[in-house]
């Protein structure tokens, strides 16, 4: 059964003190339900669990590079805070002319190393195969 919010009707109905008294009932609410909340983001948000779990076989154990990413974006879909705040990061250094040509320079050398590593991997399989 779900709860309905009162009417104003009946809350212009009821005595100042009663309408004080309910207003400082939810806003202890609130309070109980923010505190367990942020609890539980500390719990959850220790930074060496944090850095463990990313490097864990996502960038460390990991020798395909496309999984490496993957694993990355796993990681960042389990953990939103991590994926906002990097958004938040790369915006900024989006916005600045000096670090969006660095940014293009390192995409670039990404995408050649990427080939590079593809081409000798296939190469490796044709002489073992």
């Amino acid at each position: 059964m779900a709860m309905t919010q009162p009417s104003a009707d009946f809350t212009k109905q009821l005595p100042t003190s009663v309408r004080k008294q309910l207003l400082v009932a939810r806003i202890a609410v609130e309070r109980v339900e923010f505190v367990q909340a942020a609890e539980q983001f500390r719990e959850r948000a220790q930074p060496a669990r944090l850095i463990k779990a990313a490097l864990s076989g996502s960038v460390l154990g990991a020798l395909n590079p496309a999984s490496s990413v993957l694993g990355l974006f796993r990681f960042t879909r389990s953990h939103p805070y991590v994926g906002s705040i990097m958004g938040s990061v790369v915006s900024m250094l989006l916005r600045r002319r000096l670090s969006r040509l660095l940014l293009g320079r390192l995409l670039k050398l990404g995408l050649a190393g990427g080939a590079i590593y593809g081409i000798t991997q296939f190469l490796r399989k044709d002489r073992v195969g």
